[in-house]
């Protein structure tokens, strides 16, 4: 019996790494760019497998369907930055190993009414004595009358940043992306941030696929091989996303006294 098991977990692994896997986010007015890679090695530390290059993709909306050109190796693009559109679904299929691979994907309605509670972020400053102002949260808040799913995104935009604490902190990541899974209102709590500095303030409305990527236990939106997939003889994700920028950026500042 161990032996059966040993030998069809072996075969199962090997047909999954057979597979390729797929990286593509639609946007509206933007060109479309999908990765095509192999499955990386559990001990391979990049963030994607070997590119597969020589395929012909294809992505249609329904009605008209066209070829990507291949861009550099691996990476596959429509620079018509009228073909995807702020409505409409899609579908992406090419044929690799004789194996027909293919993904589909709704766009998602825009996101509205972005708003937050304040446009400054104050960390207080931790006194020795054990008499810690108290924090002030500052709430995002949005329409979503039909509980669709959103992420919000903090991008920093400092030149040169400063962390908040050195003090456990390895992470150099200075963006956040946060999941808000169907609410309309989100608290940012004394941690969210890393670093000080102004944030451009985006939210995505996104659809499921891209929800149990960032669920999945890699707890990462590179790491696509072991993530959940919505590609058909293929891993890695296909989907589409509509985004609204705050006017405003949020300052992420030390507590005045």
């Amino acid at each position: 019996m161990l032996f059966m098991a040993a030998a069809c977990k072996k075969d199962s692994t090997s047909d999954i790494a057979a597979l390729p896997v797929v990286e593509a986010y639609l946007l509206p007015g933007n060109k479309v760019e999908v990765k095509v890679s192999l499955q990386k090695a559990l001990v391979d530390t990049n963030a994607y497998g070997l590119p597969i290059s020589g395929l012909t993709l294809t992505i249609s909306d329904g009605t008209t369907a066209k070829t990507l050109t291949e861009s550099k190796t691996g990476d596959y693009t429509l620079n018509d930055l009228t073909f995807i559109k702020s409505s409409g679904t899609y579908s992406l299929s090419f044929t690799y190993n004789n194996l027909k691979v293919t993904a589909t994907t709704k766009m998602p309605t825009k996101p509205a009414n972005i708003a937050l509670s304040s446009d400054t972020l104050e960390i207080p400053i931790s006194n020795f004595d054990g008499t810690d102002e108290i924090f002030v949260p500052v709430y995002a808040t949005w329409s979503n009358p039909n509980s669709d799913y959103h992420v919000l995104v903090f991008k920093n935009q400092d030149s040169f940043k400063t962390l908040i604490s050195s003090r456990f902190n390895t992470d150099t990541v200075s963006s956040v992306e946060l999941n808000t899974v169907q609410l309309a209102k989100y608290e940012l709590a004394q941690n969210t941030f890393r670093y000080y500095g102004y944030y451009k303030v985006i939210l995505m409305r996104v659809n499921v696929e891209y929800i149990n990527m960032l669920n999945s236990s890699t707890k990462s939106a590179t790491n696509l091989t072991n993530a959940p997939t919505n590609v058909t003889n293929g891993l890695g994700i296909f989907t589409a996303m509509q985004a609204d920028t705050l006017a405003r950026q949020l300052l992420v500042k030390e507590e005045d006294y």
